[in-house]
């Protein structure tokens, strides 16, 4: 089962397909098994408690509420998917699959007053983004998450919208 991770919490084990995860935080999680089994360490994870996935042990983000969703399989299989919503429709950080700067941009636009250019994708990418590699696999909805990033904003607003019009000012963005 190369392409699976065990799921282990106090006795209970299953299995996950995909996860996104730091060293210690988990973010988004998918898992399957035994409804038992899915059922008791989905639990343990919303409830904080530490969960090892392969050889991590991570425990979810305390700061943010987790969403779930159950589907009972065929041949007694559960599957739940276990994430963070405000980690990738926050306002003030997203996670993205791979270095995708125009969803990066989109992020931005609808933070700051001053109206960007999606053709300033990279330059935004660069000045105004602090990604952070975090770990993943598997994929979900045909995205590969092997290369999955965190950013934020770290300046705030009026920082942004002075970069930016610095950098309309002296040609560097048109």
């Amino acid at each position: 089962m190369a392409n699976y991770r065990e799921v282990y919490m106090a006795g209970a084990s299953c299995y996950a397909d995909a996860a996104i995860m730091d060293e210690d935080a988990l973010y988004l999680v998918s898992l399957y098994g035994r409804p038992g089994a899915v059922k008791a360490i989905g639990a343990g994870i919303l409830s904080g408690q530490p969960a090892s996935v392969g050889d991590r042990r991570v425990m979810r983000p305390m700061s943010c509420k987790l969403r779930t969703i159950t589907r009972n399989l065929e041949n007694g299989l559960c599957h739940k998917l276990i994430f963070s919503p405000s980690h990738f429709i926050g306002t003030d950080m997203r996670i993205l699959v791979g270095e995708d700067k125009k969803s990066a941009f989109r992020f931005l636009n609808g933070v700051v007053s001053t109206p960007l250019k999606e053709e300033w994708s990279d330059f935004l990418w660069e000045k105004i983004f602090e990604p952070r590699r975090l770990n993943g696999f598997g994929q979900i909805q045909g995205k590969d998450l092997s290369e999955v990033y965190l950013v934020r904003v770290e300046k705030t607003t009026d920082e942004v919208d002075a970069l930016v019009l610095e950098e309309i000012r002296t040609g560097s963005l048109n």
